[in-house]
């Protein structure tokens, strides 16, 4: 069941973040990747808002946002592949208008699953050895 994220559920979700983030700096190659750079006071201090699954009271999915902008999606390596991230943007979408999310030009999987909901590449950036692929949604899921 997606839940609203709440201030008593950063702990987990930086947790979460630290895992699923290793795997995407794998994924891509990257020895430096500036989200595990992150501490757990400045996610708090950052005060994130979005949508939680957990799954045997297990926090193993999340999506957080900013005005339109999709901050960051997050699914534990041991769920991946099962929907839980197409969930959470789905819903997420049909909560509120979200139109922009980057994410690394290299990590195909997570390019397939926005493409999949209806975002297009807009622009790209390099950062450090990154590039960032910044999509858009024209079409809003669920609207």
């Amino acid at each position: 069941m997606i839940q609203r994220l709440k201030s008593t559920d950063y702990p987990e979700l930086y947790r979460l973040q630290q895992q699923a983030y290793r795997v995407e700096a794998e994924l891509i190659g990257a020895a430096l990747f500036p989200p595990l750079l992150q501490t757990e006071a400045a996610l708090r201090e950052e005060h994130p808002s979005g949508y939680i699954i957990r799954l045997d009271g297990r926090l193993v999915g999340a999506v957080t946002v900013d005005g339109e902008t999709i901050t960051r999606l997050l699914v534990s390596p041991d769920y991946f592949r099962q929907g839980i991230a197409t969930q959470l943007l789905r819903y997420a979408c049909e909560q509120q208008l979200l139109r922009f999310v980057s994410t690394a030009a290299l990590n195909k999987p997570a390019m397939a699953l926005y493409q999949k909901i209806g975002f297009q590449s807009i622009r790209q950036v390099k950062q450090d050895s990154i590039v960032l692929v910044t999509l858009e949604c024209g079409d809003v899921p669920g609207k």
